[in-house]
């Protein structure tokens, strides 16, 4: 009969084989996507290289999951020093591995299969307030925004679009100042204008475009958590309703984001 020495003497050994599979699954994926960008392939298949690789490593992630929960259930008691923080990395690991793949899955199915419909843009605003009540809480942020248009627009992009700009103008804020954000919209003949406006960290002119770019992320996963999806997110909502984003900022000030519709797919 094993011993509980032998026991968790095997555990740890399928610890340490379940902490490399978590490394490996980081490699491929910042692999891929250099890859990528390098030869500078058109947008179409970025969006199957996101859905490909999310499902690809969805069944190994699962397996480390589980692999973790019954470790932390059956032996968490048993793992001390080293073995406890290995646990806890994979398990952060997996974490972020599971944020990152549910993003992608977001990223690859913007605008397909959904048609338009006219949305009331003001009652987008408030559902996403409601939502981020406990944030703006936390963080005694002050969110305003202008009477906005109805549109025509596909709505779950339209509201993860102005969901991933409010809740980066929370997350990025200065430290010991309490966020203050504004969003309005300018009517112009061809065109509608909105945007987002913060007193937060704000960003380097150098970096400006890279933002925009998938997975590319200015500050540390310590720092700041997150995928360096949101924007890229962003940017493809804003395209595909025939429009262009961009921002003004100052590093300690805040930003301001802009984003355009074209009227003519909008109304």
């Amino acid at each position: 009969m094993e011993s509980e020495a032998d026991k968790i003497e095997r555990y740890r050994k399928k610890l340490e084989v379940a902490e490399r599979k978590v490394r490996i699954l980081e490699d491929m994926i910042e692999d891929r996507t250099r890859e990528l960008h390098l030869k500078k392939e058109e947008n179409l298949e970025l969006e199957l290289f996101a859905y490909l690789t999310s499902h690809d490593l969805q069944e190994p992630l699962r397996t480390i999951i589980s692999f973790v929960e019954i470790l932390e259930e059956d032996y968490s008691d048993k793992f001390e020093g080293e073995a406890r923080m290995a646990l806890d990395y994979i398990r952060d690991g997996a974490d972020r591995m599971s944020l990152l793949i549910k993003s992608l899955l977001q990223y690859s199915k913007v605008g397909k299969n959904r048609t338009k419909r006219m949305v009331n843009t003001n009652k987008v605003m408030q559902q996403i307030i409601n939502g981020l009540q406990k944030s703006i809480r936390e963080t005694e942020a002050e969110i305003s925004y202008s009477p906005m248009p109805h549109v025509n627009v596909f709505e779950i992009e339209w509201t993860q679009l102005f969901q991933n700009l409010i809740h980066n103008a929370i997350k990025f804020r200065r430290k010991g100042v309490a966020p203050k954000i504004h969003l309005g919209v300018k009517e112009r003949e061809n065109e509608y204008e909105f945007f987002v406006e913060d007193n937060g960290i704000g960003i380097e002119e150098r970096f400006r475009e890279k933002i925009f770019v998938i997975f590319q992320r200015l500050h540390s996963n310590d720092e700041y958590p997150g995928t360096g999806i949101g924007l890229a997110n962003c940017k493809k909502i804003v395209e595909l309703h025939g429009g262009k984003i961009w921002l003004d900022s100052e590093v300690g000030v805040g930003s301001t984001f802009y984003f355009t519709i074209n009227k003519s797919l909008a109304t």
